[in-house]
């Protein structure tokens, strides 16, 4: 009993230091990749990791916060939390900010925000929350009906900012969570199966997005002939990422943050990785990020509380799925969908969801 013990405390600490160490990271790649970007736009080189470095302050100060209280008390306000996540996201088209083509964030002050960010946490919640409330017994596909209701609402609203990467990344949490509760196999499967074509369909419903899979399935940017249009920013990723060799160019380095790779401290912040600390950084990069995801779902497994279980699967989903597809895209494994990488990537909203998402799964368990 006490080896369980020990082992369950080690993994949580090894998971806690494997996040501290990732967004130690981060802190140097985003100072070094927003540095020429912050001087061009605000005539200040440090003003965009200044507010990095708010994000994660606000983050970390809402994780001491929310750990301090038991889960439970979190479900009384679980249902004004979406009722003000569905609005926010049901406004955004019509009150928010078009960037790049997209209109994902809301502009409240001074103060800008993304509500699909915001929105992952409490789907998390709320999903957790519906698969292990035992006082309702009812058939699985019920259940399910009742968990997956409120997410898809949000995915539909999601999908029209547009913004497919987070769309497809809160369906795979959704599923990973029905995988890991009492619901019976089957049924998560065949949901799997109905979204692979929902979301082939999806993808494919907009010009530029079915362009962008052709060239990717067809491997035109393998062939050296197409160098800007749709390849333009995978060649750049792929000569940072070169340029960096076995040991890379040094800390603060990078030569792509010049303009030569648009969102180099976002989507392709895993390039600057390369560029600066080389193949032996980024294989110690990858190991830490595995350590911190692998832990994720071993604590899930061996958590006795059924709601906990499914909230850190859920987070783990999260975590993995983002991260695939961010890395994947930097070397072309995967197509590009703008996802930023966990812990890593510029972007105060996303840092303070995913702590709002750690103080949850830290929450007291109590009775």
């Amino acid at each position: 009993m006490k080896l369980k013990i020990y082992f369950d405390e080690y993994l949580i600490k090894l998971n806690g230091i494997s996040v501290i160490l990732l967004l130690i990271f981060g802190v140097f790649l985003v100072s070094s990749a927003t540095a020429v970007e912050s001087q061009r736009i605000y005539s200040d080189s440090f003003y965009m990791i200044a507010n990095h470095g708010l994000g994660i302050l606000i983050g970390v100060g809402m994780f001491l916060l929310i750990k301090r209280f038991n889960y439970l008390y979190f479900f009384k306000f679980l249902t004004p939390l979406v009722l003000v996540m569905i609005g926010a996201l049901f406004v955004l088209p019509t009150m928010g900010v078009n960037l790049f083509g997209s209109t994902r964030w809301l502009d409240i002050g001074n103060i800008r925000i993304q509500p699909s960010e915001l929105a992952k946490p409490i789907i998390i919640l709320w999903v957790a929350r519906q698969l292990s409330n035992e006082k309702i017994k009812e058939h699985d596909l019920k259940t399910i009906w009742r968990a997956g209701f409120i997410p898809g609402i949000a995915v539909i609203l999601i999908f029209l900012q547009p913004d497919f990467g987070t769309t497809a990344t809160i369906a795979f949490i959704v599923f990973i969570q029905f995988l890991f509760s009492k619901t019976k196999l089957i049924y998560p499967a065949l949901l799997s199966i109905g979204g692979w074509f929902i979301g082939r369909y999806f993808l494919e419903s907009e010009f530029y997005r079915a362009e962008r899979l052709r060239v990717w399935s067809e491997g035109i940017c393998n062939q050296g002939q197409e160098l800007l249009g749709a390849c333009f920013q995978v060649h750049q990723s792929r000569i940072a990422i070169s340029s960096g060799g076995m040991f890379g160019l040094g800390p603060g380095t990078s030569r792509a943050r010049w303009g030569s790779l648009p969102s180099a401290y976002s989507d392709f912040i895993s390039s600057i990785i390369g560029e600066e600390y080389g193949f032996i950084g980024y294989l110690i990069f990858i190991f830490i990020l595995s350590v911190c995801i692998i832990t994720f779902f071993l604590i899930a497994v061996r958590e006795k509380n059924e709601f906990k279980k499914i909230f850190i699967s859920g987070l783990g989903a999260w975590i993995l799925f983002q991260s695939v597809l961010n890395l994947g895209a930097s070397v072309y494994l995967l197509p590009i969908t703008g996802i930023v990488l966990p812990f890593v990537s510029y972007g105060g909203t996303a840092m303070v969801s995913i702590f709002v998402a750690l103080g949850i799964m830290h929450c007291r368990v109590d009775e």
